[in-house]
């Protein structure tokens, strides 16, 4: 058996993609091509005689925070402890980049391998479906009514401005190239011209993708939702909240969407300052934080 690490390449993005599949989670190519686009340096695959057999990604925004994700073994290869190297490599990454906090969103699973590693849990991070609500095409073309507007271009530094509050890091390389795949199903909210809500969702391979979703107030939070839905009739949603938000959990329960899976947030080294959670209606997803 021959075992090689390297960097993860653009020609092994459908392999990545097959990888994201089996294990059931929703990323299309765009997103994989857009993990290497954000740090290609931290986007991390091994191979087992010639074939793809896993990989690991890593996001840096500035010095302060450094997001790893889509850490994946195929089936056939596990047990041979690529995971685990996969996570070390990438730690070391960021660490030699002078990254001062390292966060990951891990399944039960993966857990287990990053609590020997040192990470220590955060809070709990919980993946709603549910779907947009059928509705007659003219309804949902008519103007949007209670402050949402389409999110434009020009607003990505000042929603990168809200996002930092909530997120503790700013992140506008990913919040421009998310809102541009599809900027039908991404609503912003001003509340006396300042920005006080954002919601960015794009399609999904298995479902759209809500998130990330920041508003100051719930109320903001339901008229981006009413957007949302609007947009996106009939169409199912995936939605990462974090336990701690329970004004979202709300929300998300009146509008019939259902627990799927969980998740943990977990961190390793510096964690200040903590994210505000409460602000925080949907993560980026579990590979972006």
């Amino acid at each position: 058996m021959a075992i090689e690490w390297r960097g993860l390449r653009a020609s092994d993005v459908p392999g990545a993609c097959d990888l994201s599949r089996i294990a059931g989670w929703n990323q299309t190519e765009a997103d994989w091509l857009g993990y290497l686009a954000f740090d290609s340096g931290g986007c991390l695959a091994v191979l087992v005689d010639g074939e793809l057999a896993g990989t690991a990604t890593s996001i840096r925004y500035g010095e302060r925070v450094g997001w790893i994700g889509m850490v994946l073994v195929h089936p056939r290869h596990r047990r041979l402890g690529l995971g685990t190297e996969l996570l070390s490599r990438t730690v070391r990454y960021l660490r030699e980049k002078g990254t001062r906090s390292i966060k990951l969103d891990a399944t039960p699973i993966g857990r287990t391998v990053y609590l020997p590693l040192g990470f220590r849990d955060e809070f709990e991070v919980t993946r709603f479906e549910g779907h947009a609500p059928e509705m007659p095409a003219e309804r949902a073309a008519a103007p949007l009514r209670g402050g949402a507007e389409p999110f434009d271009r020009g607003d990505v530094a000042s929603v990168a401005e809200l996002d930092a509050q909530a997120f503790g890091a700013r992140r506008d390389g990913v919040l421009m190239a998310l809102s541009g795949r599809d900027p039908e199903l991404c609503f912003v909210v001003r509340d006396a011209g300042r920005i006080s809500g954002y919601l960015i969702a794009r399609k999904g391979r298995e479902a759209v993708q809500l998130g990330p979703i920041v508003a100051l107030h719930p109320a903001t939070a339901e008229r981006l939702f009413d957007a949302l839905f609007r947009a996106a009739r009939g169409r199912r949603l995936f939605l990462d909240l974090p336990a701690p938000n329970h004004a979202g959990g709300e929300i998300l329960a009146r509008n019939g969407f259902r627990v799927q899976r969980s998740f943990t947030r977990m961190t390793l080294g510096e964690n200040s300052p903590p994210d505000r959670v409460t602000i925080v209606y949907g993560t980026s997803g579990a590979e972006k934080g």
